[in-house]
């Protein structure tokens, strides 16, 4: 089956996962993301899946999840996008992304001043006002592990 990334993207705008056991949804998740990998412009849709992941604050997607895989995929497409959701309402998934991207940019050995930055971005989800008590207690398992020597 072909959709072009215009219909994916209105697709994924339009869903609404009810919880992490809703599996026909997340299902469908995988499916639509398995087509954005093959789409040469699926890296339009970066946006979209952050805001999905964003509007489903308490949905776990999957450990990380094909949303992640997919989002990570287009690597300098969806950082942006990101960082503004963090800004906005972090949620466990954002923050765990995030948390990805601090272990990939140490282990590319990040200068010290990019590090800070990227932590504290992850410290300001600490205490959100948006953010829900699990993303606030995997922001601190994430700090703790980031800054421990």
């Amino acid at each position: 089956m072909f959709m072009t990334t215009q219909e994916i993207i209105i697709e994924i705008n339009r869903m609404n996962v009810e919880n992490s056991d809703d599996f026909d949804s997340l299902e469908r998740i995988d499916e639509l993301t398995d087509l954005l990998k093959i789409n040469s412009d699926g890296y339009l849709a970066c946006e979209h899946l952050i805001s999905l992941l964003e509007r489903h604050p308490n949905v776990e997607f999957g450990t990380p999840g094909e949303p992640v895989h997919t989002l990570e995929k287009f690597q300098g497409h969806y950082e942006v996008f990101l960082y503004q959701s963090l800004e906005r309402r972090p949620t466990q998934m954002t923050v765990w992304m995030h948390n990805r991207i601090i272990n990939a940019e140490t282990n590319a050995e990040t200068n010290a001043e990019q590090k800070n930055e990227l932590l504290n971005r992850l410290k300001n989800c600490l205490n959100h006002p948006s953010a829900n008590e699990m993303t606030k207690e995997s922001t601190l398992t994430f700090l703790k592990y980031q800054t421990e020597e």
